[in-house]
Formats: structure tokens, C-alpha cells, sequence
């Protein structure tokens, strides 16, 4: 039996697992899905599956379902973050798009499931007078992306306001006190393998037209500074850790803002942004421009850049994080200390 013909009779195998798994427990399934679909920079190559939990029970048991029979998944949100390659990926994506639930607010607090909008959950807490996540109104992406990565944008992240969040576990949903995660830069304590269902944030109260100034300024910011309207993931480099420096700027000294790779483009507004460009972009385009920045910021500044952009490639074990939003990269204490100290700096020069 030859190695292809091995390779089609598991994955004819494990078709029929899922779709015992999709009739079992009433799950919205798809076929023939693209990345190019269902992510921002709109390029990316086939899947062979696409599940659409609607509920956070129902998103607990489809993930556990599929580590029983283990077959590799992966949980996509707004897909705002997320860079997948141009081949083929045989896993299953989990969507959580339809894990929206129903927003309640008690007292300062507010619940919400992990496919809820994270702009909206932004502007319905400023219209009722609570503050601590106005600065995050820009970015978007899901509340579950936002939690995985720790979102943060001009003074703010969400993991300060965060009491508890859901998880899935042995098909169950569990509240973990928001304690007991660590928040750092863009990355937390969170495992692969771990799906995060919602949150509750206990956030402070504040008059509603102060908030809502305050969102605008940041609105104001972010239009001024950044490629609004085009494909992009937003910041696609981290900033280094440990330093003061701004990603973008390091970028843009180089001379690379406008740089083209095929239907990749280095915003000429900011230059840490990747727009991609055109019917016939590609993945690769984006990859490519992206390691020639890594490469030049490496040999002529002598700095190791770290992707804030999730990268997807299909010839991996796939992962089960989405982004729900990031790629966890391991980071030493002493990293995150020395990031804590710069973090204000950085928060004024952004990405």
C-alpha cells in the first residue's frame, strides 16, 4: 500500500468519525471552506472542515469529541490575527463566530461569550457608564482572541478587568478565577489545547460621555495612524521586549514602508502593517515580505523580531489555539520584566 493511499483511508476514516461526531451532537458543519474566507488578510488555502459550535456548552463537548477520537483541531475567531498558508490543511476548524450568547450586565459587571464582537462589548459597557476596556474598542477581533492574547491598545488590556473566565474541559465548562491566569504582553498563561468559552469583567464606573470622549480620541488615533480599509492583521511584529522601540519606526528607518512582494504590501501609513492586495494575493506573499523584514531588522539592528501575528502552516501538527488569537511563544521572566517596565513607552508608540 503506498503512502498516498495510507493517507486517504485516514482521512477517509476520520471523515466519518466527524461527521458521527457532527450528527451526534447537532453542530453546524462545512466543507470546501478557505482561509481567503474567513480571515482579514483574506488569503490562505482550503480546510478540509469548519464546525460552528452555537453555544459554549456546545463548543466544550464538539472540542472534546474531537480529542476523544483524536483529531487535530484548531479555533479560529474573527480570524482578524490569524496568517494561514496556501496549502491544503487537513484539521478540523472550530469557529466560534456563533459562540455569542447573550451579553449580561450586573452592576459593574458584564458576561459574555468568547464570539462576541470585542468593539461591541466595548461600546455597549461605555453606554452604560463602565470603563476599563474603551481602549480596546479599535481592535477587531472576538472577546475569546482578546482573552487568549491578552489584548491591549493605549493604556488598557484586558486581562486587568478579567474576574473569571470559561474554559473547556473534559467537555465541560469551567470558571477559572482571572487570578490565576497570568496576563502579560500579548501572550498569557493559557495551554494549547485549551478553548476559552467567555468572561466575566468587572469593570469601573464612569460617566458614559467621558467614555465614550476617550473612544473617540482613541478612534481619532488609530485613523491617523493606521491602514483603515484595507486587508491587514493588524500589527504583524510584536515590539521587542525589554526595549523602548517601536516596531513600526525600526521598520520604517529601513526604508521598507511601501516594499511589494507579490500581492503583499508594507503600508505606506504604518509600516509594522502587511496589507495584502488583489484576487490573486497569496499567503506567501505575506510570508515572504514578513521574513525579509525579520531578516533585515535582525542583520542591521541586530533585533530578533517576534510575530504578533499568528502564523498557520498546514504541514504541522495542528494546534488548538486561534488565535482564539496567538501563537504562544515561551518568554523568560526576566523578558517580562523588563517589558513591564517599557509597556507605557510602548503603548504611546503602539506596534
Amino acid at each position: 500500500m503506498t503512502t498516498e493511499t495510507q493517507s486517504m483511508i485516514e482521512l477517509q476514516t476520520r471523515d466519518a468519525a466527524i461527521e458521527e461526531i457532527v450528527a451526534r451532537l447537532g453542530v453546524r458543519a462545512e466543507r470546501g471552506r478557505r482561509f481567503a474566507e474567513l480571515t482579514s488578510l483574506k488569503v490562505g488555502g482550503a480546510i478540509d472542515w469548519v464546525l460552528s459550535p452555537a453555544t459554549e456548552e456546545e463548543a466544550a463537548a464538539v472540542v472534546a469529541e474531537l480529542e476523544r477520537a483524536q483529531i487535530p483541531w484548531r479555533v479560529l475567531g474573527a480570524g482578524s490575527n490569524v496568517l494561514a498558508d496556501d496549502a491544503e490543511h487537513h484539521y478540523v476548524v472550530v469557529s466560534m463566530r456563533e459562540v455569542k450568547g447573550v451579553m449580561r450586565f450586573e452592576g459593574e459587571r458584564v458576561t459574555v461569550s468568547a464570539g462576541y464582537s470585542l468593539p461591541r462589548l466595548c461600546i455597549e459597557a461605555a453606554r452604560r457608564g463602565l470603563a476599563g476596556i474603551e481602549g480596546l474598542g479599535g481592535i477587531p477581533g472576538t472577546v475569546g482572541g482578546a482573552l487568549w492574547m491578552n489584548a491591549g491598545a493605549y493604556g488598557h488590556e484586558i486581562g486587568t478587568v478579567v474576574e473569571t473566565v470559561r474554559v473547556a474541559r473534559g467537555g465541560k465548562v469551567v470558571d477559572v478565577p482571572g487570578s490565576e491566569v497570568k496576563w502579560d504582553y500579548r501572550h498569557t498563561s493559557f495551554q494549547e489545547g485549551e478553548l476559552l468559552l467567555g468572561a466575566t469583567l468587572h469593570l469601573r464606573p464612569d460617566e458614559p460621555a467621558h467614555i465614550i470622549t476617550r473612544m473617540a480620541e482613541v478612534k481619532r488615533k488609530r485613523m491617523d495612524s493606521q491602514p483603515h480599509g484595507a486587508r491587514s492583521a493588524g500589527c504583524f511584529f510584536k515590539n521587542p521586549p525589554g526595549t523602548s522601540l517601536s516596531t513600526g519606526k525600526l521598520i520604517d528607518e529601513l526604508g521598507m514602508k511601501g516594499q511589494q512582494r507579490g500581492g503583499a504590501t508594507v503600508s505606506p501609513v504604518h509600516a509594522n502593517f502587511i496589507v495584502t492586495e488583489g484576487e490573486d494575493a497569496r499567503a506567501a506573499d505575506a510570508l515572504a515580505l514578513a521574513e525579509e523584514i525579520r531578516e533585515r531588522i535582525r542583520r542591521e539592528r541586530g533585533v530578533e523580531l517576534e510575530y504578533e501575528v499568528e502564523i498557520w502552516r498546514s504541514n504541522e501538527q495542528a494546534a488548538t489555539t486561534d488565535g482564539q488569537s496567538e501563537t504562544q511563544s515561551a518568554r523568560t521572566e526576566t523578558e517580562n520584566e523588563q517589558h513591564n517596565e517599557s509597556k507605557d513607552v510602548q503603548e504611546e508608540t503602539r506596534c
